[in-house]
């Protein structure tokens, strides 16, 4: 099965309208250029037949010793008369449709006239060389055969030229001129009809990072606006959904928040300084697994507005006040100013996840930003002890954690990496992770460069 290229819509519309346009007006082409070359020369046969026969009977009301001048002022660039006679058997004739049209004709007019008679030969090959003259036209070569009452004869040597090819003429360049305004015009309108394609893609990828952007135009074609009418239901629904989740999950954040400060309270009451020490670090672990499930559950939910940032500057920014901190960070810029649309601190969240555990694990982080296509790629290295091959998808998954092969007083609960990825995939991009050969772990962020408002 043969398989197209990877191009867009627009793209593979124009192909195929204007290859049925090219391939239609080829097919013309060609039926005209067979059928009129026939017509051409069945009407050049008709008129030399009927100029022999002007000529014939115009010389034969003239006595003999006068018809030699009048054939001889007769002669043209295509229409000459043998100085010697030639039997026809000594010429290879053919029989087709020229012949017989000059010869009924010639026949018909002759007929009227008793003893005078005529034969036809008609012949495609090169100019005999007993005709006395070079021509320079390719055609037909025609030989009439006169036979005069009085025992006299003629022979009229004459070329039916053959009509030039169209492929050889200006016929060509204006076909392919109106080719390449048809494809123009084409692309033009392919283009304004597959429009609201584009902006449904385009609002496609928007949503992700903002639900609340405006709905689409439902206009054009009924088709495109179904789709756009669908969409913006879609897009009303979920909007609905995650704001609500979102306000549901505040109002258990403030009920459980107040119950562990409660819990809290009381537990500072207590005389027994054991009790309360041990139910004071309870209530610390329930008020930091509180905040980590609430922030993943959350995902990428936050109350600040889609903005552009500067994704650039933000990174620098975030080493700049880890290295103030006194944490061991390096970066390496590699790109020019990259602006995002997007929310600055689920960004700035996302990265201090991964740094955070980078500076755990390997006591150092290394950042790097690269552009190698159509993505962002921040890159956090460390030197810490990797993470088992078999595990490293699987580290991103809620609440998992590598106890075996990470340190146990992690302090978390293993969401840093899975809110991360929430982020990420929001913005349009995904999460790499793969093992250092030298030794660490690597993390790559790849988001799109293509963001727009």
């Amino acid at each position: 099965m043969i398989r197209l290229p990877a191009m867009s819509l627009k793209a593979r519309v124009t192909m195929i309208l204007c290859a049925v346009f090219v391939l239609s007006q080829i097919a013309s082409l060609l039926l005209f250029e067979q059928n009129r070359e026939r017509n051409i020369l069945l009407t050049e046969a008709t008129d030399l037949a009927d100029r022999i026969i002007g000529i014939v009977n115009l010389a034969n009301s003239f006595p003999y010793a006068d018809r030699e001048q009048i054939l001889a002022a007769a002669q043209t660039q295509f229409l000459a008369t043998f100085p010697e006679i030639v039997s026809i058997d000594e010429v290879a004739c053919q029989d087709n449709a020229f012949a017989e049209r000059m010869g009924a004709r010639i026949k018909t007019a002759f007929q009227t006239i008793p003893g005078l008679d005529g034969e036809i030969c008609v012949r495609s090959l090169e100019l005999p060389q007993f005709a006395g003259k070079q021509f320079s036209s390719r055609g037909f070569d025609v030989l009439v055969f006169v036979n005069f009452p009085d025992s006299e004869q003629t022979i009229f040597h004459a070329i039916l030229p053959e009509g030039s090819s169209l492929l050889a003429d200006s016929v060509l360049t204006y076909f392919l001129l109106v080719a390449l305004i048809a494809l123009l015009l084409t692309w033009f309108l392919v283009g304004k009809a597959t429009a609201p394609l584009q902006r449904l893609a385009r609002a496609a990828d928007t949503i992700g990072v903002n639900l609340d952007t405006p709905p689409l135009d439902e206009g054009g074609p009924p088709e495109v606006s179904r789709a756009a009418q669908a969409f913006n239901r879609m897009q009303t629904r979920l909007s609905r959904l995650v704001h609500g989740q979102t306000e549901m999950l505040a109002a258990i954040s403030h009920d459980l928040r107040s119950a562990t400060t409660r819990l809290q309270l009381r537990a500072e009451l207590l005389g027994n300084d054991t009790e309360r020490n041990g139910l004071l670090r309870v209530v610390s672990d329930m008020k930091q697994m509180i905040e980590s499930v609430l922030a993943y559950v959350r995902g990428y939910e936050s109350s600040e507005p889609v903005r552009m940032v500067n994704v650039t500057a933000l990174v620098e920014s975030l080493c700049d006040d880890l290295r103030d901190e006194g944490f061991q960070i390096t970066d390496d810029n590699l790109c020019d100013p990259v602006t995002l649309l997007c929310r600055a601190s689920l960004v700035r969240r996302a990265l201090q996840n991964i740094i955070d555990n980078a500076i755990k694990y390997g006591h150092t982080a290394h950042i790097e930003l690269t552009c190698p296509g159509e993505y962002l790629v921040i890159t956090i290295s460390d030197s810490g002890p990797g993470i088992p091959e078999n595990q490293l998808e699987k580290v991103t998954q809620p609440f998992y954690r590598l106890e075996r092969s990470r340190s146990s007083e992690t302090g978390g609960i293993g969401l840093g990496l899975s809110i991360t990825q929430n982020i990420v995939r929001n913005m349009g991009g995904f999460l790499a992770l793969a093992n250092r050969p030298e030794g660490g772990l690597r993390v790559e962020i790849h988001l799109p460069l293509n963001t727009s408002p």
